[in-house]
């Protein structure tokens, strides 16, 4: 057998995992143009914080007064949208009016991306800051998110999200590598995406691809598209509890099946305005990210076909090990350490990968979130 197409199917799986990072390393160390220091503002800008929520009774009033805590030194305001709560999500919220916390509520279900529209509206910052219900701010956490914007070329900053509960999770250990990743992305202003848990976006920038959408990835990548940065500050750092791998299952097949749309469409606006490097880039780090699963089982099939050759068939045994981890850390999660748990890990992502594009393909996409969590406190 040809051995051409296992190293072409080879190659396109090494591509967002290692060819990727390896290049941006090289563009990162000789291309920087944006510090990780940087100049306080003259006068601290006004900021809005979106919030959309949907039955969050038991995290509502702990996020509310975290927010009203925030160390900063201009005004911030709190919007707080129930996306048709049928719990105690509006009193509680409702219960802050008098400390100019702003509620909406929509009577229909509309999802996040049209409650975030909606709640825009009704704010008057010059900066948006984006969150969610469940998350916890730490006390610096605005002023960090609002702070690159000093330099005008800066469009979007992506904060640090956290898990606030210990051990590894596929989350978790994602979230390490994607850290390392927009750092390096950082450097030359040209971070991909931001985290809907703790993003800041000029006003005047938002941007959503259709009349349907306003997606924490599109809205950030759409500011690059008009010619803005979109960089990465750690320091602002937001904390989530670590949902367990079957909530983490969905969250990810949502999320891919509304990012698939959105990454299509943003590859395309990046050609029309030849933005080859973003197109590049959306390409390798997500479309080929989210393929990584089909493809590192085509190349093991193609390894197995090629297995004659001892080369051949030390990486196929190698490709089956691997499988055969992910299985093992399905069946024996509790009983092995986290660090062996990375194929199985790999593959719980992937297969969500898989389930979310397959439901934008069949024209069902999962745009709404349904909170599934019990015994929450404030």
């Amino acid at each position: 057998m040809n051995p051409v197409p296992f190293w072409i199917v080879l190659g396109l799986f090494l591509s967002p995992w290692l060819i990727y990072p390896v290049v941006l390393i090289g563009i990162s160390r000789f291309f920087r143009q944006y510090s990780s220091s940087r100049e306080k503002p003259d006068e601290w800008p006004s900021v809005s914080v979106l919030i959309a929520a949907r039955n969050e009774e038991a995290v509502i009033a702990s996020r509310i007064r975290n927010l009203l805590e925030q160390d900063y030194e201009g005004s911030i305001e709190i919007l707080i949208g129930s996306d048709n709560s049928d719990d105690e999500t509006d009193s509680v919220a409702g219960s802050f009016r008098d400390q100019g916390v702003i509620l909406h509520r929509s009577a229909n279900r509309i999802g996040k991306p049209l409650m975030i529209k909606e709640l825009l509206k009704l704010s008057s910052g010059k900066i948006i800051v984006f969150s969610d219900a469940d998350t916890v701010f730490a006390p610096a956490t605005v002023t960090e998110l609002v702070t690159p914007f000093t330099n005008p070329s800066v469009g979007c900053v992506d904060g640090s999200r956290r898990n606030s509960l210990d051990g590894d999770t596929c989350e978790s250990i994602y979230w390490k590598y994607e850290t390392a990743i927009k750092k390096m992305c950082s450097s030359v202003g040209a971070v991909l995406g931001a985290t809907g848990a703790v993003f800041a976006l000029r006003r005047n920038l938002f941007m959503p691809l259709s009349a349907r959408r306003a997606d924490d990835f599109e809205l950030a990548v759409m500011t690059r598209i008009q010619g803005y940065a979109c960089v990465f500050n750690e320091d602002a750092v937001a904390s989530e509890p670590s949902p367990d791998d079957a909530e983490q299952f969905r969250r990810l097949v949502r999320i891919v099946s509304w990012m698939f749309v959105s990454g299509i469409l943003l590859m395309g606006k990046a050609l029309k305005k030849c933005m080859f490097p973003l197109f590049l880039q959306l390409l390798v780090h997500k479309v080929l990210r989210w393929l990584s699963g089909p493809l590192l089982a085509a190349a093991t099939v193609l390894a197995g076909f090629l297995s004659g050759g001892l080369f051949y068939l030390i990486l196929f045994i190698l490709l089956c090990l691997f499988h055969a981890s992910a299985m093992a850390g399905w069946l024996l999660k509790r009983h092995m350490p986290s660090k062996l748990l990375f194929p199985y890990y790999f593959w719980l992502m992937s297969i969500a990968a898989i389930d979310g594009i397959l439901r934008v393909l069949s024209g069902n996409p999962v745009e709404t979130w349904e909170n599934k969590s019990k015994g929450r406190k404030n």
